[in-house]
């Protein structure tokens, strides 16, 4: 792309070029005639020869010189137009190189200049857990969910095995899960437990679950690549830097967004690896029985002076440090 970019300049440098030397050529052409004219009127001392000449200088000029002229500014335009729709041609041919790139796990072409590390942490300790309940029912578009996921994307990964996946539940399958931990705590709980759960339950399904947009199941998987078989803490620890991925670019974007655990019982219940696509029939995408669920990401929208009330609190940094020289 920067070499045709180099070409074209070149090009259209010749053709200015050329566009001036006919320019400067049709003045001295002019002049020449001017002064021929002169010359010869006052070697014949006569005034109607220096007229015949001067006007059939220029009539020469009119009919020889200045059509290349003219011919010349014309295919400079013509030039300047094509190099227009070219450059707009190579602009969209750009951005889709930018999306392709970013579906395909690759860094967009135009990343642009990196942050600064005040702005990074700001944008670090400006990350809030935002509770269900302060949802106020908007919903996040898959545009939205797609730019967290990107952002999980780029988690560090011991061995590149990549081993998040992710589940977005929406519309009716948000309320199948909902109901489908209902009834794995209403059967697999002890019956005391089991009531005190499905009463606490009963009243965030009935306040807050309707606020949430989506959730994304998150699930690391237990060996991500066929030759490579990682410690199982190392695939977790991945999975979990990626949803802290997710969780900065929802500050960023103003969403809202919360890693709940999820109902302990429930979570990786056979039952729900089956509803999430784990089991072995399924196997979509790529994930086995065998693979953990990490809980659920709950994403959704929350007034700014709802998220502005969030006040996070930490202990001096200096106190977790020991140095060792």
């Amino acid at each position: 792309m920067e070499s045709d970019t180099l070409l074209r300049s070149k090009a259209r440098q010749v053709q200015q070029s050329d566009i001036k030397t006919t320019s400067i050529g049709a003045e001295l052409g002019l002049l020449g005639l001017l002064l021929a004219s002169g010359l010869a009127g006052l070697a014949a001392q006569s005034a109607t020869v220096t007229v015949t000449m001067f006007c059939g200088g220029v009539l020469t000029w009119l009919f020889v010189t200045l059509p290349d002229f003219f011919n010349a500014r014309a295919q400079g335009l013509k030039q300047q137009q094509q190099e227009g729709k070219e450059g707009k041609a190579g602009a969209e041919e750009g951005k889709q190189g930018a999306d392709n790139g970013a579906a395909a796990g690759k860094p967009p072409a135009s990343a642009g200049p990196l942050p600064s590390p005040e702005a990074a942490l700001a944008l670090i300790a400006r990350r809030r857990s935002v509770f269900p309940k302060d949802y106020n029912g908007g919903r996040v578009t898959r545009e939205e969910i797609e730019k967290l996921v990107q952002a999980a994307n780029w988690a560090p990964t011991h061995g590149q095995t990549e081993p998040w996946r992710f589940v977005v539940l929406e519309g009716a399958s948000k309320k199948a899960m909902e109901d489908l931990t209902m009834q794995i705590c209403r059967t697999r709980l002890p019956a005391d437990k089991a009531e005190k759960t499905l009463e606490k339950l009963t009243k965030k399904a009935d306040s807050t679950w309707g606020k949430i947009s989506a959730y994304l199941a998150i699930v690391a998987k237990r060996q991500a690549r066929a030759d490579k078989a990682m410690p199982e803490w190392e695939e977790m620890a991945a999975t979990a830097c990626a949803v802290q991925n997710m969780a900065l670019m929802c500050t960023a974007m103003g969403l809202a967004g919360y890693w709940t655990s999820w109902q302990e019982v429930a979570r990786e219940a056979p039952e729900m690896k089956e509803f999430l696509g784990m089991a072995p029939e399924d196997r979509f995408l790529g994930m086995a029985p065998e693979d953990r669920v990490m809980g659920f990401f709950t994403l959704g929208r929350a007034d700014p002076e709802r998220l502005a009330g969030y006040r996070g609190v930490r202990g001096p940094w200096a106190d977790k440090v020991a140095w060792r020289g």
